[in-house]
């Protein structure tokens, strides 16, 4: 009596592969292990545009705190704002809100920059200093914000930006 015939099994990798199939058809004495691939990475949450203008403006928000906790002790002489959505080649959009604060005496940069890390500690975000040839830092939030700030000659840059979201328009009923 033949035995069942079994179902198809998974593919062999290396029979789909042309250059892993001549690798072990030359070296039959070599092991090959073929990994699964990573897993691909994760999606962007679907935002609607008033979802858009509420993560828009909960991270002005943000900034605007920053900007007051950071000007309480010394107001600050010139702050420069910007603001506007980005939206990358995947379709994915975020928003981010820069403020240039000038006219800082030398080394008040970098004391401004102590400052906006504890800033951001206390506002619930994860903050760290960035090893390289000017003093910066970088922070992040549970929610996926994240938050910059870098020293120039005689100002400070700050940036923050929101996690990265795919734009759903709404359809006319």
């Amino acid at each position: 009596m033949t035995p069942p015939a079994t179902g198809p099994g998974a593919p062999d990798p290396l029979q789909a592969d042309p250059m892993l199939r001549v690798l072990r058809e030359r070296h039959p004495e070599v092991d090959i292990v073929v990994l699964p691939q990573a897993a691909p990475a994760r999606r962007a949450p679907e935002v609607d545009p008033p979802g858009r203008d509420a993560l828009a403006g909960d991270l002005e928000r943000d900034l605007d705190d920053l900007l007051e906790r950071l000007g309480s002790d010394t107001p600050l002489r010139s702050v420069q704002r910007d603001h506007r959505w980005h939206t990358d080649e995947w379709d994915q959009t975020w928003y981010e809100a820069v403020a240039v604060v000038d006219d800082l005496a030398r080394g008040d940069n970098v004391a401004l920059l102590r400052a906006t890390g504890q800033g951001l500690v206390d506002l619930g975000w994860q903050a760290r200093p960035v090893p390289g040839d000017r003093p910066r830092l970088v922070a992040r939030r549970r929610d996926g914000a994240e938050a910059a700030g870098t020293v120039r000659p005689t100002s400070l840059v700050l940036t923050l930006r929101t996690p990265k979201v795919r734009a759903v328009e709404e359809v006319a009923p």
